[in-house]
């Protein structure tokens, strides 16, 4: 019986163990996006680009001071809005409420319009648009603040910072705004015709990580900002090692190349 009791208690323990695992896994909140002015753990906790007014709010008290029961906190809405988004075709993602890029995704000079030698020699089809990615750019092109919101051109939620924030110049891949994106890991590349023409690829298999990675339906798959960082924090590693950029396998002994890539 005490043999039993301690199997049924090592089991538990084990349940126990599972359970706190999975509910401690990483989330956005307390993350480098988080932008919270008091949870985040970036550089932009304290600029309030996740603070909000209630609707129809008074911002300040009779003597003048901030009235702080107008305000709530919500790192979600610095990108998604439950009312009011604009289309979702304008940056491909659900419910954005963020401005889109200055430079239209038709504009970007992208990967295989540099003369990619890789490109040119396995005739891959032509990238048509940036998908999910837009909606990255809208950040990190360097042309849109993070203290923008859809439809305003200066704002912060407490209504007391209007010069525009942008994101720090390592996180920027088009400097300055530009267009070119053809210095960087290609975007909106369409994987399957990749794999199809290039034996170093390796093939999507359901329920690995490359199936978690590449973006969209079988046969249109595209490779995007998000096949390697996921600033949600739940998928892969992400938000399991610090200063790691949210990479969903990491850059050790080149695991993240290597996922895809076989070399």
């Amino acid at each position: 019986m005490k043999t039993m009791k301690t199997i049924l208690a090592g089991i538990a323990l084990g349940a126990v163990a599972a359970i706190t695992a999975t509910t401690g896994r990483a989330t956005i909140i307390g993350s480098t996006h988080d932008f919270s002015s008091s949870s985040g753990s970036g550089s932009y906790s304290q600029v309030q680009a996740a603070k909000f007014a209630w609707g129809g709010a008074t911002k300040t008290n009779s003597d003048g001071s901030v009235n702080a029961s107008a305000f709530y906190e919500n790192p979600c809405q610095v990108c998604h809005i439950p009312h009011k988004a604009p289309a979702y075709s304008a940056v491909n993602a659900p419910l954005w409420n963020h401005n889109a890029a200055t430079n239209a995704t038709t504009r970007y000079t992208t990967y295989d319009q540099g003369g990619s030698a890789t490109f040119n020699a396995l005739g891959l089809p032509a990238i048509t648009g940036l998908g999910s990615s837009a909606a990255c750019l809208s950040c990190h092109d360097g042309s849109i603040g993070i203290n923008q919101a859809y439809g305003k051109t200066t704002f912060n939620g407490d209504g007391t910072v209007t010069t525009n924030v942008f994101a720090p110049s390592f996180a920027v891949e088009t400097v300055g705004g530009s267009t070119d994106l053809t210095h960087m890991h290609p975007l909106g590349v369409n994987y399957d015709s990749a794999v199809a023409k290039d034996p170093q690829l390796k093939p999507v298999v359901a329920g690995t990580i490359i199936a978690k990675m590449v973006k969209g339906s079988a046969g249109t798959r595209t490779m995007e900002c998000a096949s390697c960082h996921d600033i949600h924090e739940t998928i892969g590693t992400a938000g399991t090692i610090a200063n790691d950029h949210a990479l969903m396998v990491p850059l050790q002994g080149g695991q993240l190349c290597l996922t895809c890539h076989d070399k």
